[in-house]
């Protein structure tokens, strides 16, 4: 079964078919070498991943569901940074770079609800009820003012993420922009029951991120599915605490190496220095002056 998705996913690794400068060799000649490892790494998701629901495991090899385990093994591939290659990066639009919640100006039939805290005075409601306890969930937050700063519906934002599902390409557009109060930009996708294509659309936002963090030109941002709204809250703030905790980790390391140049090649800012540096006196019982 393997065998017949193994070759598939080494053909469509990045960079295969080019040409490696100084050595002479193509790319495809090189690449060769990976096939063991591509085979092994299919063999592993495969074992662990797929569940044959009473199918035959040949079946894996239909292409069907071939190209979806290619999709998602592919999309998973990230650059080796310790080694030296060029970090992930965002493609930007040529004619509109950045987009802006200023630009939105539409009318529309459907219902709407009103808004407080977000940049957008009213959200389209497609359905009867998801966008309406969605916006009361992230209004609340941002009444609160412990979590939510302010947020927009990702609508007519033109923001969309691209993606493929069986070699076709597609868009994503997430349903929410999240600003925290500690200025995190969060996308938000409140999902119920998953499509065929969840993970192809999760995977591609993962990427989209990281693109878009190693950039850094717009702030730090990050992923959240939300599949229960009563949990929202909760889901926020352990992001949060996920961030503190690998500031904290990265404050240990500073004190440890020293390696100020390389955490600011990792998007670190003055405050991101201020608070590991206070966490760093805070640990040692003395507080800064």
């Amino acid at each position: 079964m393997s065998p017949c998705v193994a070759p598939e996913a080494h053909r469509l690794l990045p960079g295969a078919r080019h040409r490696i400068p100084g050595n002479g060799r193509s790319g495809c000649e090189s690449c060769r070498a990976l096939f063991p490892q591509v085979l092994r790494i299919v063999q592993d998701y495969i074992r662990e991943r797929v569940d044959l629901n009473g199918l035959h495991p040949c079946d894996v090899g239909l292409q069907t569901y071939a190209m979806r385990i290619v999709d998602l093994l592919t999309a998973a591939i990230v650059p080796d940074e310790l080694r030296g290659e060029p970090p992930l990066l965002p493609r930007l639009n040529r004619y509109r770079r950045i987009g802006s919640t200023g630009n939105v100006h539409f009318k529309t039939v459907k219902p709407v609800q009103a808004t407080l805290a977000s940049h957008l005075n009213y959200v389209t409601c497609d359905t009867g009820s998801w966008e309406q306890a969605a916006v009361f969930r992230i209004e609340k937050l941002a009444k609160d003012g412990l979590l939510v700063r302010c947020y927009a519906r990702n609508d007519r934002l033109e923001f969309n993420i691209p993606y493929e599902l069986y070699g076709n390409p597609r868009v994503y557009e997430p349903d929410f922009i999240v600003r925290l109060t500690n200025g995190v930009n969060v996308v938000v996708e409140v999902k119920g029951r998953p499509d065929p294509d969840t993970d192809a659309k999760h995977q591609a936002a993962k990427r989209w991120i990281s693109a878009l963090n190693h950039w850094g030109q717009l702030g730090e941002w990050d992923f959240l599915v939300c599949r229960n709204l009563q949990s929202l809250a909760k889901d926020l703030m352990a992001l949060i605490e996920t961030r503190e905790a690998h500031i904290r980790n990265l404050a240990a390391r500073i004190r440890a190496e020293g390696d100020v140049g390389r955490l600011r090649s990792e998007g670190w800012e003055r405050a991101d220095f201020a608070r590991a540096l206070r966490d760093l006196f805070d640990s040692d019982g003395r507080s800064p002056r």
